[in-house]
């Protein structure tokens, strides 16, 4: 049972917290951490692959070590306190209500007849030029963000809690999502392919690629059984996914978004507007039906029951290895 309170803990937390935007949360401090060790390193080694794999390796390993210590020692003033210290450290790693906010955020205004509200929001959670997005656009847009982050934001932690749970118990399980969530920061910190990260940031990007690897494969199940209790399209899903998860750079991300398109009905990708041009993406999906305002609704409904569905999934398998 202590799987089952650390995740129901965790997800409670969100639920009723969500993600606070302050400058001093634990996700913040890595970022700041990773900037701050990367300006002392470059000053000795310079911006070479094996001083960026020092610095993911330092930031990671700490947070992770942290994580450890804080859960033991609060399990040694009760096992009560040790469950809510690891709920908490998960708690942080996860996201759920932010997506869903962050989504809502842009409904409204476009329920609003407010395009230009709309196009200021979503320009918040996506990296393409918004300003000349129509209503489909934005909701697009919004549907793909919500399909890719479900995976960063929400199942890989829980995936690395479990994991984590099984090696090493309570403490475990805190310390595999921090470890995960400190690699992600990187990625998003490190992870770019211009002249300063080309070669500095490539461990942190490689990294955060394999350890999504399986947790974005095992969405899939959760989008399809989500799908099912939902009543979405759970088989088009799995065939969408199945067909066009490779039509992304990314190995991981379009297994959330054409599962989303696949279980939605619709179309995602295509032409998407960077740096003051067109550019020409494939599409993943079959559209049943055009992109409207009411797919960003179907798409908070699909990640809430997504979230529900992996957390059920990750206890279930956590203690049938634990059993075996």
């Amino acid at each position: 049972m202590e799987l089952i309170y650390i995740l129901a803990g965790a997800l409670l937390c969100d639920l009723l917290l969500g993600d606070p935007q302050v400058p001093y949360h634990p996700v913040a401090v890595i970022g700041r951490s990773a900037l701050a060790l990367e300006n002392y390193v470059r000053k000795i080694t310079g911006g070479t692959f094996l001083a960026g794999m020092i610095c993911a390796c330092v930031i990671i390993g700490v947070t992770a070590l942290i994580a450890l210590a804080l859960v033991a020692a609060a399990l040694k003033l009760s096992f009560i306190s040790g469950i809510a210290a690891a709920a908490f450290c998960i708690y942080i790693t996860i996201a759920p209500r932010s997506l869903v906010m962050h989504a809502e955020a842009v409904k409204r205004p476009l329920l609003e007849g407010n395009l230009e509200l709309a196009r200021a929001k979503v320009a918040m959670i996506v990296s393409r030029d918004t300003s000349v997005l129509d209503e489909r656009g934005v909701v697009r847009s919004c549907v793909e963000s919500l399909g890719e982050n479900v995976i960063d934001g929400v199942t890989s932690a829980l995936f690395y809690a479990s994991i984590g749970w099984v090696i090493w118990g309570i403490p475990g399980a805190a310390a595999a999502a921090c470890f995960y969530r400190a690699s992600n920061t990187l990625d998003a910190t490190y992870g770019y392919s211009n002249e300063r990260y080309r070669y500095f940031g490539t461990f942190a990007a490689r990294l955060d690629d394999v350890l999504n690897f399986i947790p974005a494969r095992l969405t899939l199940v959760a989008i399809f059984l989500a799908s099912l209790i939902g009543g979405f399209r759970p088989f088009n899903a799995v065939r969408c996914a199945w067909r066009d998860h490779g039509k992304h750079p990314s190995p991981n991300s379009n297994w959330g978004m054409s599962a989303f398109a696949g279980a939605l009905g619709v179309k995602l990708g295509g032409r998407t507007f960077y740096h003051g041009q067109w550019e020409d993406y494939p599409e993943w999906g079959i559209e049943f039906e055009p992109l409207t305002v009411k797919h960003i609704a179907r798409t908070q409904r699909l990640v809430i029951l997504v979230t529900l569905t992996f957390a059920a999934l990750c206890v279930t398998g956590a203690m049938i290895i634990k059993a075996l």
